[in-house]
């Protein structure tokens, strides 16, 4: 479960890692209010469960009431990726002098938690991380070991940071860890993690995940549970046709497998090969020419695309009828996108009769590492 952002900051408080004053306004006259008593200049960010919120316009700043009162209607009133805006966390503005990055995910090579640390932050840390790694310092964890200060003391100061500053940032770094595990969470990143110009720390954004299956354990954050209608629209659409869908973030390559673990290990080898996988989507055992059609039209939709791979076996399946289903929307909405198919399994010859008369790009006997790297080629020529 993603949780906005100012979910995430109440567990960053509960676990002594510093964020800005802030509260939340759900409409004009509260964020008016809020802005008040906290005093100007402040930031009205949105509180949506997408990433990318700030290149999107959903971050606004505001020197004076009148900014506040235009920013704050244009944003309630709008929406982003689709999904509605009803939520405005409304913050003291900081002074930055610095932007650093601390965060914790699932290393998909090692399965297991991996710590990071960028000496850089902000919106574009993966671009960062690419262009610069010796910006970058890496640590795996093991839930098993219990991390001291020191431990994050040898990770930061690999970024030249040193002195006091040193010593904040690895505690944070360290509460971090530990608001990891005791949430059972995905993900827990602070980008940025900002130094202010008097010296004080603190976590001006944040990005927290929980895993579904801990949520009954974790009392802090049964009170989060969504509502049917701050779901992702494509999910929902996904739900109906009987598809399992997951947004995975601000990725270029749609995918659509058949089985779970198909797709899992194609998400794998699509960030392996330095891709960033757009979704998840597992057509299950009952890939009917409707619900394959259904599975492309759904994930042609998914913001930010620019290629798709199709990993099928027809095992349970049958690769004509989901060759078929591709091949009804092919004709239906010519889409732009690049399209690699892998597909092999029962019925594979009159499947990729169906899709080779579309001119669609197959992968017939190689593998998924194969097929992620012609994709790859084809979406960097469209680029050319």
């Amino acid at each position: 479960m993603k949780l906005y952002e100012y979910e995430g900051k109440f567990l960053l408080k509960k676990r002594g890692i510093p964020t800005p004053r802030g509260f939340l306004a759900t409409s004009l006259e509260e964020a008016r209010n809020l802005a008040s008593s906290i005093g100007y200049p402040v930031i009205i960010k949105s509180q949506v469960l997408r990433g990318g919120r700030g290149k999107a316009g959903g971050i606004k700043f505001a020197g004076k009431e009148s900014e506040l009162i235009d920013a704050t209607n244009q944003l309630l009133s709008s929406g982003l990726s689709g999904e509605r805006i009803d939520k405005l966390l409304i913050e003291e503005r900081l002074s930055v002098r610095r932007e650093l990055y601390v965060g914790i995910t699932l290393d998909p090579r090692s399965s297991s938690p991996l710590l990071m640390f960028c000496a850089r932050g902000g919106m574009d840390i993966e671009d960062i991380a690419k262009a610069s790694p010796h910006l970058l310092s890496r640590r795996g964890l093991d839930p098993l070991e219990a991390l001291k200060i020191h431990h994050m003391i040898d990770l930061v100061k690999r970024t030249g940071l040193a002195g006091q500053e040193m010593l904040e940032v690895a505690k944070i770094a360290l509460n971090l860890v530990n608001l990891y595990f005791k949430y059972e969470a995905i993900t827990a990143e602070i980008n940025p993690l900002v130094i202010t110009s008097d010296g004080r720390l603190f976590a001006a954004d944040c990005k927290v995940e929980i895993d579904d299956s801990a949520i009954f354990r974790v009392k802090e954050v049964k009170s989060f549970e969504r509502k049917r209608d701050a779901s992702d629209p494509l999910e929902t659409e996904a739900r109906s046709a009987g598809i399992t869908y997951v947004r995975l973030g601000e990725g270029s390559i749609g995918l659509i497998a058949d089985g779970a673990g198909l797709g899992m290990a194609s998400v794998d080898i699509i960030s392996i090969l330095g891709g960033r996988p757009a979704n998840f989507l597992d057509l299950g055992g009952n890939a009917t020419v409707e619900k394959t059609a259904s599975a492309l039209r759904i994930v042609l939709k998914t913001p930010g695309i620019e290629g798709i791979l199709i990993n099928l076996f027809g095992g349970i399946n049958n690769c004509e009828q989901m060759a078929r289903g591709i091949a009804n929307v092919i004709d239906e909405m010519k889409p732009d996108k690049k399209i690699v198919v892998k597909m092999r399994g029962h019925s594979q010859e009159s499947g990729w009769h169906l899709l080779e008369s579309r001119q669609i790009p197959l992968v017939k006997f190689g593998t998924t590492e194969e097929a992620v790297i012609l994709l790859q080629e084809l979406m960097q020529k469209e680029e050319r």
